[in-house]
């Protein structure tokens, strides 16, 4: 049954009455209503539901003196009671979110703080003494191509109980550096035996894996400052390693999304770069800096997309966390080449060939009108996230670019193989070593 909408006359009735003192339901009979509704409608217009007794209906009140006139400053006298009750709530409301973000920001200022701390008593020093010789040019005919390898997704600090996903995986600092040192080898033999001009090496963000899990540091990841150290110690001999097998070595790198600060809950879109990624490539660009290595250059450029041209080919790395929609992300795929090749043609640029991306944890390469989607592996292998994927091993992405014909030969360096030798194969500071033989 249709409720019938009040009128103002019904309105004004009705207050006379309510205000004379006469009950819900006579009113309700007068002016052939239910009950019900006349009770709804003195909550509505903010007066009090109680009963009254037959008798005040008989003997109504006698009328009350008229309100005196409030000073300017408060509430207009126009108000009913319910919209001052209303106003009063939203103050309220609006109060209760300013203090909870007072309380946020101190919470983000004392885990700062202690994040800084963490830095100042961890942080390595540079090295004291350091020799290097970098290899004889090549042949002219020899340095047509270029070597690419991308390191992503090594999770530095992330442990991974085998416990917690039926046994199936392992990951530890002790893991991380004897895959970190296999990568080394495998893709120094390959280099050794195909001898190119240069070697790219994309560094794709997530190097650290940062501390996204709880509010405060648990024993299942290693403090942040520490994960800092412990990466810069031990992919700082990586790249001196490869050093001694190229020319020369172009080092690029994008931020990923778990270096981002405890508390975020998303990684933003405006100044992404401002990670523990980004401490990692610029401690790294100093030690090569002050080692001396002639011949590794490191490309600090602020961007979450990096561009590099390689002769006639134009490469963009990404991290890979924004490229997701449809089967192995093939719909991102889609949309990223889609915009970024809109955006390099209307600014009057190239677009890219090959787009270049982290993330995912498994190795693909999808072919692109005049490049490919090239899908770089991880360190870590399965892990409690992993579950819900399809499984794939632990593997990195070495490729070679022709300059005639792009991308040909490439490699998956598998890491699932890799074991740490009694003597450690990076000269670590007792700390980070200390760290490494716990879970050996």
């Amino acid at each position: 049954m249709k409720s019938r909408r009040w009128t103002e006359e019904e309105v004004g009735r009705f207050l006379s009455l309510y205000e004379a003192g006469y009950p819900s339901r006579e009113i309700a009979e007068m002016l052939s209503r239910t009950e019900s509704s006349v009770r709804f409608k003195v909550l509505s217009l903010g007066y009090s539901s109680r009963r009254r007794d037959p008798e005040e209906a008989v003997a109504p009140k006698r009328p009350t003196p008229p309100p005196q006139p409030l000073p300017p400053a408060e509430t207009p006298c126009d108000k009913t009671p319910f919209e001052i009750r209303a106003e009063r709530e939203i103050e309220l409301g609006e109060q209760r979110k300013q203090d909870r973000e007072k309380v946020d920001e101190a919470k983000r200022a004392i885990l700062e703080e202690r994040i800084l701390d963490e830095f100042r008593r961890s942080l390595c020093d540079l090295p004291k003494a350091f020799s290097f010789s970098p290899p004889p040019p090549l042949p002219a005919d020899r340095q047509a191509r270029v070597a690419v390898l991308v390191v992503s997704d090594s999770h530095v600090g992330q442990v991974v109980d085998p416990r917690e996903i039926e046994g199936i995986g392992r990951y530890n600092p002790a893991v991380t550096l004897a895959r970190v040192h296999h990568l080394e080898q495998e893709a120094a033999r390959i280099l050794r035996d195909r001898p190119v001009s240069k070697l790219l090496l994309l560094f794709g963000g997530d190097i650290l894996h940062g501390h996204l899990g709880h509010s405060l540091e648990d024993d299942l990841t290693v403090p942040i400052a520490l994960q800092s150290d412990f990466a810069i110690n031990i992919f700082f001999p990586f790249v001196c390693g490869l050093s001694r097998v190229v020319p020369e070595i172009e080092i690029h790198g994008v931020a990923g999304n778990h270096g981002r600060w405890p508390g975020m809950r998303k990684m933003p879109s405006d100044r992404r770069w401002s990670n523990l990624d980004t401490i990692f490539y610029g401690a790294l660009a100093a030690l090569c800096h002050h080692a001396g290595l002639a011949n590794v250059r490191c490309d600090e450029r602020i961007s979450s997309r990096r561009t590099i041209d390689v002769g006639a080919f134009r490469l963009q790395l990404m991290h890979g966390d924004e490229v997701r929609g449809g089967n192995f992300c093939v719909g991102g795929m889609n949309r990223e080449v889609t915009n970024s090749t809109m955006r390099h043609v209307q600014a009057g640029r190239q677009a890219p060939d090959y787009f270049i991306i982290g993330d995912k944890h498994f190795s693909a390469s999808v072919p692109y009108g005049t490049g490919a989607f090239i899908v770089n592996g991880s360190f870590v292998g399965p892990d409690s996230f992993g579950l819900n994927f399809l499984p794939a091993p632990p593997a990195q992405t070495l490729f070679f670019l022709h300059p005639e014909e792009g991308k040909t030969e490439t490699h998956e360096i598998r890491l699932g193989a890799a074991r740490l030798p009694s003597l450690l194969p990076y000269n670590l500071k007792p700390t980070l070593e200390a760290l490494v033989r716990k879970y050996l």
